[in-house]
């Protein structure tokens, strides 16, 4: 520290508080020296406190002005400052910094305490590199924005930025996407990456399409809608996690007769003209959905043979809609003195899962994304996991794949159905995940776009925890099997707190909610209060990235995306530049001449009357 002029010394430590006088020859918010220039009386700014055998950093909190005191004048009776109040600098320190083969390393500590008197010096752009970014070798280095402190950039390990979870919060236009485009776009460049992207509004496709890269290293997907190539997910591929994920059957009742229906789907036809369903050597339905009256003993019969395993097994997956139509036999159908009877008191315990099953088959919504009508599946004779595994290998890949991003187009996906939907997905994919081990695991970055739509509860109370086990489950437990979940969200109060509290890093531009704000200071460790009321105040495309693999919360101003997604403002200055003049319409052709109106008979002549003047 030779080359640098101190700028102050400690006059006061309470607990993890220490208290600067600013000398009076530094008057500047940066100061000069043999490195350059260094800022140092702005909040959030870094000093260096030199504690004798030991050099402690000390981030700059708050800045006041003191009452004038007799001990701290330049000169008793002489100087012209007397009358001059101190100015203090406030602050805390984060660790201490040592040299390593001539280079100088951070190591955080907040324990650390300087002695009174201690001089405060500023920071080389070194040591704020020091600080800041990842030195482990066996790394690799993202750059994740450039440090508004003057240190250069802020670079993070890959493994130690995206092994623990990611999440980048922000309203939305702060340039949330476009930082998330920017790590991919680094990330995508490395010849083994594995990516999936749930892009919700469809804007990574032309960012991450880089003109270096390997012709299949980029793969899209588009789901539903009319598109050459389009995508539907077949709802058998669903598998029995996704489709209790989807339908939200009750426990008691509803679940049992539900898992009968998806135990012996494969077992059944469906006849679309009555809607109704019949064994595979039927020539017409039996089994039907609405408690109708008649036809229960042969419903019984249907029944009876499935559950003994006489029933034959199909050539094709039939339409959703059958699924309604066991779960109502299956639970509906009781045995009375008579014979067999449809019981509508049973019937009613099971008719709010029949209707959902017959709202998700009839919604044209759902059907522009998902194939309710059956269909022969992947081959090799009908079975659950083998869709299912199918499927996932689809949308997330298996183990030897071309690309190494898949994005995952869901702008046809209405938001009201993304949670059912997309949580299905989810659940199938945790299920397939944890059933190949960890010693198969296929190291994967997930990136859920907007993930407050279909990261949160569903329902209320004991249900809406039942109904996000799998996506929490993939948060706290997905990575001892390869998966790392990027999160980005505009409302981190409507994502669930667990998965929240799972993310080990945090990106977070500017939030003005208070649920918000309080929904990230009560599930980050990382954060400190004094970060979080700066974040409401966040100009465009400024960050505060703090967690795990951060020394310390810091200010960036974000990387920028070459190309960037589509997810940039409407340029509505273009309403005041001059339009070409609309055509005037042609002409309208004359109309053609109309013959004359001849009377069928010409009235008779009146008489003359001589008396009238003329």
């Amino acid at each position: 520290m030779r080359s640098r002029l101190p700028v102050g010394y400690v006059v006061k430590i309470e607990g993890s508080d220490v208290t600067l006088n600013l000398l009076d020859m530094h008057r500047g918010q940066l100061a000069s020296h043999a490195q350059g220039v260094s800022s140092v009386t702005e909040v959030g700014s870094l000093l260096v406190l030199d504690a004798g055998s030991r050099a402690l950093v000390m981030k700059v909190i708050s800045l006041s002005f003191d009452e004038p005191r007799e001990a701290h004048r330049l000169g008793i009776g002489s100087s012209t400052h007397q009358s001059e109040p101190l100015r203090n600098v406030s602050g805390v320190v984060v660790g201490r910094l040592s040299r390593e083969g001539g280079k100088p390393r951070f190591i955080s500590d907040s324990l650390a305490t300087p002695p009174l008197g201690a001089e405060a010096f500023p920071l080389n752009t070194d040591e704020l590199a020091a600080i800041l970014n990842c030195e482990d070798l066996n790394d690799i280095p993202i750059k994740l924005g450039d440090d508004l402190r003057g240190g250069g950039s802020l670079y993070v390990g890959l493994e130690s930025l995206i092994s623990r979870h990611v999440a980048v919060l922000g309203s939305s236009g702060q340039g949330k996407s476009c930082f998330t485009a920017a790590v991919l776009q680094q990330i995508v460049k490395l010849p083994s990456a594995r990516i999936v992207v749930f892009d919700i509004n469809g804007e990574y496709e032309d960012a991450l399409a880089l003109q270096d890269l390997p012709e299949d290293a980029v793969k899209c997907t588009t789901i539903g809608g009319q598109d050459p190539g389009a995508f539907k997910i077949p709802y058998y591929a669903l598998g029995r996690h996704g489709l209790n994920r989807l339908l939200i059957p009750s426990e008691k009742t509803q679940r049992p007769a539900l898992t009968f229906a998806l135990e012996h789907l494969h077992q059944v036809r469906w006849f679309a003209q009555p809607k109704g369903v019949g064994l595979v050597n039927d020539v017409g339905p039996f089994l039907f959905d609405d408690c109708r009256q008649g036809g229960a003993n042969e419903a019984d019969s249907r029944i009876q043979q499935i559950r003994s395993g006489r029933a034959a097994t199909a050539a094709t997956w039939p339409n959703m809609a059958a699924l309604g139509a066991l779960v109502a036999e299956s639970h509906g159908i009781q045995p009375t003195a008579r014979g067999p009877e449809r019981n509508a008191f049973s019937y009613s315990n099971v008719s709010p899962l029949i209707t959902r099953i017959n709202r998700f088959a009839e919604d044209p919504m759902f059907r522009a994304v998902v194939d309710v009508e059956g269909g022969p599946g992947s081959g090799g004779g009908l079975n659950w996991a083998q869709e299912s595994t199918h499927l996932v290998e689809q949308i997330f890949g298996g183990q030897d794949e071309p690309w190494r991003v898949h994005v995952i187009n869901l702008r046809h996906l209405s938001h009201d159905l993304t949670p059912f939907v997309l949580g299905s997905l989810l659940e199938l994919y945790a299920y397939e995940l944890f059933r190949r081990g960890q010693e198969n695991k296929i190291p994967t970055l997930l990136v859920l776009e907007e993930a407050h739509h279909y990261l949160r509860p569903i329902g209320s109370g004991e249900e809406a925890g039942e109904n996000s086990l799998a996506y929490e489950r993939l948060a706290k437990e997905g990575r001892k099997f390869g998966l790392a979940l990027w999160l980005s969200t505009q409302r981190p109060s409507e994502i669930s707190p667990t998965v929240l509290s799972q993310c080990n890093n945090w990106v977070t531009f500017r939030l003005t909610s208070e649920k918000d704000l309080a929904s990230i200071q009560a599930a980050s460790e990382w954060a400190d209060r004094r970060e979080i009321r700066r974040i409401a105040g966040l100009p465009r495309q400024t960050a505060i990235v703090f967690g795990g693999s951060i020394s310390m919360p810091t200010l960036i101003h974000a990387a920028e995306a070459s190309p960037t997604p589509r997810s940039g403002d409407a340029e509505f200055r273009a309403w005041a530049e001059n339009r070409p003049a609309p055509r005037p319409a042609a002409p309208a052709p004359p109309a053609p001449p109309q013959p004359p109106v001849i009377p069928a008979a010409w009235p008779d002549p009146q008489p003359f009357d001589e008396d009238v003047p003329w």
